[in-house]
């Protein structure tokens, strides 16, 4: 499962998806309902964005490549 989302890069829009294993290791959690995932994803918007945006620069810019996050993106971010 992953959640879809977009980003801007200029006037680009970029399509990304987050996993949901790195959404709930993020939040320090496990097993969020699809029902809750939106609240989760606007809770880490800014550390999700931040994590894309990243992955977007390394890999390039390239046009059409979704940047997908997961949990082995995110592993270092985990609250202690």
């Amino acid at each position: 499962m992953a959640f879809l989302f977009t980003m801007m890069h200029g006037a680009r829009m970029v399509d990304c998806e987050v996993s949901s294993a790195a959404l709930d290791d993020l939040d320090a959690t496990k097993g969020t309902r699809p029902d809750e995932r939106q609240a989760q994803f606007l809770r880490l918007r800014d550390v999700i964005e931040r994590v894309a945006s990243s992955a977007f620069e390394q890999h390039g810019k390239r046009r059409g490549v979704r940047v997908r996050i997961f949990s082995k993106h995110v592993k270092s971010l985990r609250p202690a």
